[in-house]
């Protein structure tokens, strides 16, 4: 069975999807960091039993924030895929009879990176739209067309 093609690839905005995260990543290994030193200080140790353990803690720190750069940068590059029956965020489907808004909305970073969201349903959530793409009109659009046409499988009571 061939794999279905979609209907419409949406890229993100990789900047309004990357900086924030690597942000977040980068304030919150500090404060871990910060947090070891602290332990660290307050311990009676050699300075050579000090200077191994941060630097341990401090590799393993970097291969934290590193792998959760990859995983930033590989999820910030996934478009969102458009199919006739359903859109696919981060690789999990959702339905379009599961929609039950698509109102947009812009968050101070969303203005910031001109951008919006629409919030799908209390699972689901387009990010990063840029705004020169009107999406709302293709979504309101799909979902009618989903609930015009039943499921092969279903039928409606």
């Amino acid at each position: 069975m061939p794999l279905e093609q979609p209907l419409y690839l949406l890229p993100q905005v990789k900047k309004r999807a990357l900086i924030p995260q690597l942000g977040t990543l980068i304030v919150l290994a500090a404060i871990f960091y910060a947090g070891i030193l602290l332990n660290i200080s307050l311990l009676q140790l050699r300075g050579s039993q000090e200077t191994v353990i941060k630097t341990v803690s401090l590799i393993g720190i970097i291969i934290i924030a590193g792998i959760g750069t990859i995983i930033a940068i590989r999820r910030a590059h996934l478009p969102h895929r458009f199919y006739q029956n359903r859109l696919t965020i981060m690789n999990r489907p959702v339905y379009y009879s599961e929609i039950t808004s698509t109102s947009p909305y812009q968050s101070i970073l969303d203005k910031l990176f001109r951008t919006y969201t629409i919030p799908l349903n209390h699972k689901a959530t387009i990010r990063n739209i840029p705004l020169s793409i009107p999406l709302q009109p293709y979504l309101q659009q799909m979902i009618d067309y989903a609930r015009q046409k039943p499921e092969p499988g279903f039928s409606r009571i």
